[in-house]
């Protein structure tokens, strides 16, 4: 098979190579997936700089996340079967014609799912839904203000927020981007570049703030999220898109009777301290099913913003850095990949 491999840490264009592999074998508990497409992310590149919190070992495949096909399943696997569609949280190795899993990091789909989409829900949307249901408890009738919203977890929040009942201010930079979260159902639309998002915020809510902030970026955009909360409001902190991690004045979160509260979807799937896949399992299928039955009834409708081939990784990283996609990112794969 073919694969993208990384055998040291640095700048993606220069370390990101196309080579060839054999095709994995299961395991007892492993599946050998047959992968039709893979996401490409922002903190792809700062795995492959080796400035990821949890750094990869070295050589390794990237992306982590992938749908595809069932190609062979090891002993004990109950969970799925060959043959079956599924999305699947790869701890590394979507970027290749095949990976092998733990079984508990396959979750069926359905089989007119385009695997796009698929590689999209596994991480994006079941982080937002994560986040708003699990974390946040986002109530029907409350504010929820999303930044990022053009991007591929920020569109997902924008959907989940209004499948969920609630108002939905988004946040994006340009024109572009605006018109996509206008488009994935977002009630008001603050383009950052041109106004204060604080600002409008208060504007849009009469002064009173919102009820929740998702906030993938961090920075300055945390703390002006903070002072756009309303009482009791819920700060959730996702990831630092502009690099920064941001220290929060906690006095502002006193003030306000406020909750800053984080969202990691990376630790129900073993990558950080607090156990292993599966012993988070029912946590996963739940939110999984919460996506999948939302996606079902037409309320989350992802969108692949951008297709390359597997060969051309580095031009899908190039676009998803010059922030020239809305929605995800993918990199699909044909026969020659396998």
């Amino acid at each position: 098979m073919r694969a993208i491999i990384i055998h040291e840490f640095g700048n993606y264009k220069d370390v990101a190579k196309l080579d060839t592999l054999p095709v994995p074998e299961p395991g007892p508990g492993e599946v050998v997936v047959r992968n039709k497409a893979a996401g490409v992310s922002f903190a792809a590149t700062l795995n492959i700089a080796g400035k990821y919190q949890r750094k990869a070992p070295l050589p390794y495949i990237p992306s982590t996340e992938a749908a595809g096909i069932v190609h062979a399943v090891g002993e004990n696997v109950t969970r799925v079967a060959v043959g079956d569609h599924v999305m699947c949280s790869v701890d590394h190795g979507g970027a290749a014609g095949f990976c092998c899993i733990e079984d508990v990091a396959c979750l069926k789909i359905p089989e007119d799912m385009d695997f796009a989409v698929g590689s999209a829900i596994i991480t994006s949307y079941n982080t937002s839904y994560g986040a708003l249901v699990r974390r946040a408890k986002l109530q029907s009738g409350e504010t929820l203000l999303v930044h990022g919203a053009a991007g591929a977890v920020g569109m997902a929040a924008v959907e989940i927020g209004k499948a969920l009942g609630a108002t939905v201010i988004a946040v994006a930079g340009g024109e572009k981007h605006c018109e996509t979260a206008r488009r994935h159902g977002a009630d008001h639309v603050i383009d950052h570049r041109t106004e204060n998002f604080r600002d409008v915020v208060l504007d849009i809510t009469n002064g009173r703030g919102v009820d929740v902030v998702y906030d993938s970026i961090g920075g300055d955009v945390t703390i002006q999220s903070i002072r756009s909360l309303a009482w009791e409001g819920r700060l959730l902190t996702i990831g630092y898109a502009c690099g920064t991690i941001p220290n929060i004045a906690a006095n502002t979160l006193l003030l306000k009777n406020a909750s800053a509260m984080g969202f990691n979807l990376g630790h129900f799937f073993g990558w950080s301290p607090g156990g292993t896949r599966r012993e988070h399992i029912d946590a996963l299928d739940e939110m999984a099913a919460g996506v999948l039955d939302l996606y079902a009834k037409g309320l989350v409708k992802p969108e692949i913003g951008a297709r390359f081939p597997l060969h051309r990784f580095v031009d899908a990283l190039d676009a998803v850095v010059n922030r020239e996609v809305d929605g995800k990112c993918v990199v699909e794969m044909s026969e020659e990949d396998y």
